[in-house]
């Protein structure tokens, strides 16, 4: 037939590739079509936080986690993400709101995590007891690459729980810092060549701060009766020695016992915390009340004038009052 002749003279003048018909390009599943990488809005919502131990430099956490973007249903967020600072992979626990990413009405997909477990970050302890802390909780994509994929902080619905509290910290400030994190390696994968991969990070990130009340009731207050203890020692009349020493002597040693008993919930550290350096005082100011009390007790041996031992004493008490109160409330204004 005329028109199947046609036919075959076009199939005939046609040029054919030389390599023949090309595949279709393959792609890694959930990849994006473009050369663009997938927006991922992420967002934190915390609701439980306990546990905050400064010793072990952790904290538990409970919070939601969500994930909302543009792409196939295949590429989702919520199966490659990994809490890079989780330090109980065993004990940490991610379920999802939806068997199945949802469609929202604008076309974009969801899904959410309610994540529990425990997390590391190092505490600076440097002003303890009156030191602030920052709790963080650090997201990244464990497959795709910042080529493929980048966080975007979801920050008008994310925030804390208005029942979040932490007994014996204070919280006052939340906030995301969403950035990338070179690894310096391609980790042996070979198929990305030598270049190194760099992974899209999202760090939410929470203050505390221990209340001042608990410094000053349960930390400076006993440290102060030591060294009132040690002066009324001083002011006792000349003649009682060995009353004298004895309040000096027992002052110093329930110093050393108190400084023991909050060093013992503390890591080891290379430099001296805030009570540290006031407890340096606190030695320095008892020694000073020994010697005070040896040179006192010889005086009198020698026969000195009663009025003059007791005025000494007194100016003795008061020196050591002012530099004990001035020492402490310049370490605290000056700790780091």
């Amino acid at each position: 037939m005329p028109w199947s002749a046609g036919i075959l003279l076009a199939a005939l003048l046609l040029p054919v590739p030389s390599g023949g018909v090309e595949p279709p390009r393959r792609r890694s599943p959930g990849r994006p079509g473009s050369d663009a990488p997938t927006i991922v809005d992420v967002g934190m919502w915390p609701t439980i936080l306990y546990n905050l131990d400064v010793g072990a430099n952790s904290f538990y956490l409970a919070a939601y986690v969500w994930f909302v973007w543009n792409g196939n249903l295949e590429h989702d967020p919520s199966e490659t993400v990994e809490f890079t600072n989780n330090v109980e992979s065993w004990g940490l626990t991610r379920r999802k709101t939806y068997p199945q990413p949802i469609l929202l009405p604008d076309g974009r997909h969801y899904q959410c995590l309610r994540i529990e477990g425990r997390f590391f970050h190092a505490f600076s302890l440097s002003r303890f007891p009156l030191e602030k802390h920052r709790l963080v909780l650090s997201i990244e994509d464990n497959t795709y690459p910042s080529t493929e994929l980048v966080y975007r902080f979801d920050r008008e619905q994310s925030g804390l729980d208005p029942g979040l509290e932490i007994p014996g910290w204070e919280i006052y400030d939340w906030r995301a810092q969403v950035s990338e994190r070179a690894l310096g390696s391609n980790l042996g994968d070979t198929t990305i060549g030598t270049n190194l991969l760099s992974f899209s990070r999202v760090d939410f990130e929470i203050d505390v701060e221990r209340p001042a009340k608990f410094f000053y009731w349960k930390m400076l207050l006993p440290a102060s009766i030591v060294m009132l203890a040690t002066w009324m020692g001083l002011l006792l009349h000349p003649e009682e020695q060995a009353a004298r020493a004895a309040m000096v002597g027992t002052a110093l040693l329930s110093a050393v016992f108190l400084q023991q008993s909050y060093t013992a919930s503390l890591p080891e550290t290379n430099r001296l915390v805030l009570m540290d350096r006031i407890y340096v005082v606190v030695y320095a100011l008892l020694v000073v009340s020994l010697l005070h009390v040896v040179f006192q007790g010889a005086r009198t041996r020698r026969g000195a004038n009663h009025h003059a031992t007791v005025r000494t004493d007194r100016i003795s008490v008061a020196c050591q009052a002012i530099a004990y109160l001035g020492s402490v409330w310049w370490l605290i204004r000056t700790a780091p």
